[in-house]
Formats: structure tokens, sequence, C-alpha cells
């Protein structure tokens, strides 16, 4: 039997910081309101509080191009940006905020993050940073897992093409994405392990589990992984990306990425590069300088 082409519909989910207008500081506890208002216009999108309460989170709905992405994106920025403007608020579009200090954020009250805090302590509550995760529609496991596995490669220069979060606790940290820095701290994160197949990947999930590390998959957090919640590679590396062009180039790339390597899927190709060496690509993207011009909050505004 020929096996049908993979759909390669297209979801992104963008993480955004909560700020004052007036004093440009984030938000520590923003009106619970704000979120069942935003949630109220969203449609078929999804927007709600992330780990710490003074972020917001959208998802659009699974869209089969890239194009009705970018519309459907387009609205929950709008319907945000909108409602916050309400409560004198506004949603900042970086990964991390210039000066605000993670020790004084709260954590949402969900039982996730409760976890979350519990099991990791200060590693969670000093995550504040914000991400832009691309969902791509591959309902076969198998042909997901070797699409992870190849893909690994282009994982840096995703990364170096969103950058955009050089500053935190109010220092230049001389980096253009300090996020992973933070980030990577955390355990099952960073690059994606190898696998010889989806019985593999389960199997290792499985291990974790039995042995207590983790409740399910979705507390693995690989800079690309098997999503436990969709048939789809979640591609995670990217900053959070200001502007939507640069936001829907990215997810426009990998989905153009994927479907290039699945149709190469049957053709030989080099062992790829070690985990030390991709490992080694993106500490060169995290150590270029960022661009000498200073970033006003105001300008991160959705």
């Amino acid at each position: 039997m020929v096996r049908s082409e993979p759909s390669f519909t297209v979801g992104i989910e963008e993480e955004y910081l909560l700020v004052d207008r007036a004093s440009r500081d984030l938000v520590i506890d923003p009106p619970r309101e704000l979120f069942a208002e935003c949630q109220s216009h969203a449609g078929d999108g999804v927007v709600e509080p992330e780990l710490l309460r003074s972020q917001i989170e959208v998802e659009t709905r699974v869209c089969t191009t890239v194009g009705e992405a970018r519309q459907e994106l387009a609205k929950l920025r709008r319907i945000a940006s909108t409602v916050a403007a309400n409560y004198g608020l506004a949603p900042i579009a970086a990964s991390t905020h210039p000066f605000a200090e993670w020790h004084l954020q709260q954590a949402t009250d969900k039982a996730r993050y409760h976890t979350l805090v519990r099991d990791m302590q200060s590693l969670a509550r000093r995550l504040l940073i914000c991400g832009m995760h691309v969902h791509i529609g591959i309902d076969d496991d198998e042909l997901r897992l070797v699409l992870l596995n190849r893909f690994a490669r282009f994982l840096p220069l995703l990364l170096s093409l969103s950058t955009s979060s050089p500053f935190w606790q109010g220092e230049d940290t001389g980096l253009k994405s300090y996020r992973l820095t933070i980030f990577d701290n955390f355990p099952r994160s960073g690059l994606p392990e190898q696998f010889s197949s989806f019985a593999d990947y389960q199997h290792h999930v499985d291990i974790l589990k039995k042995a207590g590390v983790m409740e399910d998959a979705t507390f693995i957090w690989w800079d690309m992984r098997i999503s436990a919640r969709y048939p789809t590679l979640e591609c995670r590396i990217a900053d959070m990306c200001t502007s939507l062009d640069d936001t829907m180039s990215i997810a426009a790339l990998t989905q153009s990425l994927l479907r290039y390597l699945y149709r190469m899927r049957d053709v030989a190709v080099a062992l790829p590069v070690s985990h030390a060496g991709q490992a080694g690509q993106l500490a060169a993207v995290l150590a270029i300088s960022h661009r000498p011009e200073s970033l006003a909050c105001h300008a991160l505004w959705l």
C-alpha cells in the first residue's frame, strides 16, 4: 500500500510578556478577567496564562497553509493587544524582558505548573522567558521519528534567524539569545536525542516515566520534539519574534525543510552532525554579539 503524503499542517504557539504601559515593567499579577476576555474573542484559537502570571500564550488552530496560519496569528496578536490595552497593559513580543526581575514573579495557579515548580524549584521560578513553537502535522509515528533525527542539523539556523533576548535582569548579556542559556538548565532540554525507531523513542519515554522522572512526554523539552498532544513535530528552538513577518518566515521555513526531508527520506544521506557538533553550532550562535542599537521596551509591543 502506498503511504499518503503527510498533511504538513501548521500550528503556532507564541508567548508574550505583559507590561504596564506607563512603567514598562512586568505586571506580576494581571487581572484574570483579561485572559477570559481574550479567549471569548479567540474563536478556535487559544489565549491562556503561561507558567508565570506575567506571561500570556496564544495558540492558533490547525491551519492547512502558512498563509492561513498568518491570518489566525495576526488575529490572536490583535486580540491580546486590544484587550490588554483596556487594562492599561501591553503584550511585548520578545524572549526576555530588558530589566524585570525573575524572583518577583508569581506562578500561575495550575496543577501542571505547581508540579513544575515543586520539582524544579528555582530553575522553574527563574523561567522568565518566552518562545515560539511551530507544529507541523505528520500523522505517522515512525516518519515523525525519522524526520526528527534528520531535522536536528537545521536547529542552529532557526535560532539564529529568531534571536530576541540579549538582555537579562537589566544587563546586556552580549549574546543574541540568552533565553536558551536559561532554559538549558532544565533536564530533558537542549538538542533532541537520536533514536533508531519510534519504539526506541517510546521505550526511552517509558523508562523515564517508570523511574518517576516525569509524568508523561510533555515534560520532555527538547528544541524539537515529537508532540505528546498532537500528531505533529514541534519545533521549539526559536526565540519569540517581535515581527509577525519573522514568525511566519520561520514557520514557513520549518514546514519547507520538513517537506524536503520527507521527499529525500529514501535517499542515502551522510551521518548527521554529531550532538557535540550541533551544540557547538548553537554556542556559536549564542556568542555573536547583538546589534549595538538598544531596544526600547515599547518598540516590542504588539
